[in-house]
C-alpha cells in the first residue's frame, strides 16, 4: 500500500490569512505557522495525492482576525477561489462573556452566507471546557444546521484542567445525539478515553508522536482499535509536533505505509468516512470524485 498514491482529503490543515502570514515570515521565519500559505499547501497537495482539504481555524484572534466573522468570510472567500481544493469549518470567538449570545449567529452567518461546511471548536484557547453550558448554544445550531463540529482534544490548557479531555466531548456526544461530531488528534495520550466514545476522530498531530512513543506495532493496534469506520485522515498541516512542514506528508505517508490495512480499509480511512460526514451534512458539497 502506497499512501503517497492513495487518494486522500486532508480533514485538518491550517491556511492562515495572508497579513498574518507575511508577519510569521518576517519575525518568526522558523515557525510552521509560516508555512500555513494556501499556493505553498496546493503544491504539497498535488505532490501527495491530496484531493482536497478542509480548512480549519482555531479560535484565535491571533492567528486570523479579531472577529470571527470576518475570519469565516475570509474563508469563504478561500474556499470560492479554489473550490475543488478547499473546503473550511467556521470560526468562533468567546469575546467576554458574550459567546453564548454570539457563537450560534456567527456559526448560522458562516454556514448560510459563507458556505462553509462545519464548525471547529477549541476549547483551549476558548478558554472554555468542552462540555461547559456555554457550548451547547453553538453545539445546538450546528445540529440544526446539519453540519459536523470538529473539536480539539490534545493538547489540553495548562494547568490542572484538562478543559478538552475525550470524556468532556463525550458527553457532549451524548448530548446531542443527532449531531456529528469528530474529535480531533485522536484524544492525544488520552486516546484510550477516546477509544470508548467520541465518535469519529481523526488522526492529525499525534500520528508520528504515538510511533515515537509506543513504536509502529503498538500504534497499528491503537488505529485498530478505534476501527477504521471511525478514523478519518489528516494531518495538522504545517504544525505536527516533531515534524518539518515540508515532512509532514511524507512522514504521514511512511507511517501509514507500515499499517496492516487493505485497501478498502484505506479507502475508508483516507477519503470515505470524511466524505460520508460532509455529503451527509450537504447535498451541495458535491465531492464524489
Amino acid at each position: 500500500m502506497d499512501w503517497k498514491k492513495i487518494r486522500k482529503i486532508d480533514a485538518h490543515v491550517h491556511i492562515i490569512p495572508p497579513e498574518i502570514l507575511k508577519l510569521y515570515r518576517e519575525n518568526e521565519p522558523e515557525s510552521p505557522w509560516a508555512h500555513a500559505d494556501a499556493d505553498e499547501y496546493l503544491r504539497i497537495m498535488e505532490q501527495y495525492n491530496v484531493e482536497k482539504a478542509i480548512v480549519v481555524p482555531n479560535n484565535d484572534g491571533r492567528m486570523y482576525y479579531p472577529k470571527a466573522d470576518d475570519t469565516n468570510k475570509w474563508l469563504g472567500e478561500l474556499q470560492k477561489r479554489h473550490p475543488d481544493k478547499f473546503l473550511a469549518f467556521a470560526d468562533v470567538r468567546k469575546e467576554g462573556s458574550y459567546f453564548m449570545e454570539d457563537s450560534p449567529y456567527d456559526l448560522q452567518d458562516a454556514v448560510e452566507d459563507y458556505g462553509l461546511k462545519g464548525l471547529k471548536l477549541h476549547p483551549s484557547n476558548l478558554q472554555l471546557d468542552a462540555d461547559s453550558l456555554e457550548m451547547v448554544p453553538v453545539l445546538r445550531k450546528a445540529a440544526e444546521l446539519n453540519v459536523p463540529v470538529a473539536i480539539h482534544s490534545n493538547p489540553c490548557r495548562v494547568g490542572f484542567n484538562d478543559n478538552c479531555a475525550p470524556d468532556k466531548i463525550n458527553k457532549m456526544i451524548q448530548v446531542f445525539p443527532d449531531l456529528t461530531i469528530i474529535t480531533a488528534h485522536m484524544g492525544g495520550m488520552k486516546w484510550q478515553d477516546a477509544i470508548s466514545g467520541c465518535g469519529y476522530v481523526d488522526i492529525s498531530s499525534v500520528l508520528p508522536e504515538f510511533v515515537k512513543l509506543y513504536g509502529i506495532e503498538q500504534t497499528n493496534r491503537i488505529l485498530r482499535g478505534f476501527g477504521v469506520d471511525r478514523l478519518i485522515f489528516a494531518t495538522d498541516y504545517p504544525d505536527v509536533r516533531y515534524v518539518e512542514p515540508e515532512e509532514v506528508y511524507e512522514t504521514y505517508c511512511s507511517v501509514l505505509n507500515q499499517m496492516d490495512f487493505t485497501e478498502e480499509e484505506a479507502g475508508k480511512i483516507a477519503y470515505e468516512n470524511i466524505l460520508r460526514i460532509l455529503n451527509r451534512s450537504s447535498e451541495s458539497v458535491a465531492l464524489r470524485v
